[in-house]
């Protein structure tokens, strides 16, 4: 029962953002001469995608700063893209190191952690 109601209420807003696209396109033909109602309407397009998908990320909880922030690489921790670097410890001293011997007391034993 879960999946017809997802797919209805999938269903409906397709419908309803089709028809505000629909209309959008459909009243800058009947204003507007041919090329400058193709620019509106485009114009017209992409400021509705951009409301709507603001409005989405506020219902998420994310700005749109936080979302082109975190796609800076200086912000990006590695661990952000499933990807975590193996960490390396002295077995000795458990110095954390990426070298063959730990540069703290020289031994060449190590674990992974």
């Amino acid at each position: 029962m879960n999946e017809i109601s997802n797919s209805r209420h999938f269903l409906l807003y397709t419908l309803k953002w089709m028809s505000i696209y629909i209309a959008i396109g459909f009243i800058a033909a009947m204003l507007l001469p041919f090329p400058a109602s193709l620019v509106v309407a485009i114009g017209g397009f992409i400021l509705v995608n951009f409301l709507r998908t603001r409005s989405m990320l506020k219902k998420k909880g994310i700005g749109m700063r936080g979302l082109f922030g975190s796609l800076r690489s200086s912000d990006a921790s590695p661990s952000m893209y499933g990807y975590n670097p193996i960490k390396y410890y002295c077995m000795s001293c458990g110095n954390e190191h990426k070298e063959i011997a730990c540069p703290r007391c020289g031994s060449k034993m190590k674990r992974i952690g």
